[in-house]
């Protein structure tokens, strides 16, 4: 048997009911949750999977029942803004739960601070905000300090002066070695 004639005798044998679940949206600080309404299905029959072009597919098939099946898929694009390696699903009464967490993202340091910090209280600012100030901006130095561009800059920088030291040490060895005669 060819795996087209296969395929015509499952299609004949299963008639397929496709539908679109219920979905609803909840946003919380820090994550985004889809939850899909599937009171008909069982944790076995439900299928998530995510693409390397971040489409996240949501699928599921039962029996409704001795020939006829009942079907869906859902699609969402998962965006840069979540953290795609810590999705997870739960399934529970009828309803998936699909956790989306989104990237913890700390705020970029300005590149001119407007304000200086002085090692004695301001006007009007308590010690402990002074405190919270400078921790602040540790963070921040470190966040910096941590980043990959941080980390490409300083790799790029090496690469320039060690290239920069070996044309200076050529320099220094070819001038040294190699006279002038005079006439």
């Amino acid at each position: 048997m060819n795996s087209k004639t296969g395929s015509t005798q499952l299609q004949t044998l299963f008639s397929y009911e496709e539908f679109e679940p219920l979905c609803t949206w909840q946003r919380e600080d820090g994550q985004d949750i889809l939850m899909l309404h599937l009171p008909e299905f069982k944790k076995d029959q439900l299928r998530i999977q995510m693409s390397n072009t971040g489409i996240m597919k949501i699928t599921g098939e039962n029996f409704i029942d001795g020939k006829k099946r009942s079907r869906f898929l859902k699609e969402v694009k998962v965006t840069k803004d979540y953290d795609a390696d810590n999705i997870h699903a739960k399934f529970s009464q009828g309803w998936l739960r699909v956790t989306l967490p989104k990237k913890v993202s700390t705020p970029s340091m300005p590149e001119h601070p407007s304000t200086a910090v002085s090692s004695s209280p301001q006007d009007g600012q308590s010690n402990s905000d002074q405190k919270n100030t400078i921790a602040n901006i540790k963070a921040r130095v470190s966040h910096v300090i941590k980043s990959k561009e941080f980390t490409q800059v300083m790799v790029n920088v090496g690469f320039v002066a060690i290239a920069a030291f070996g044309v200076y040490v050529a320099y220094k060895y070819w001038t040294s070695y190699v006279q002038v005669d005079e006439d």
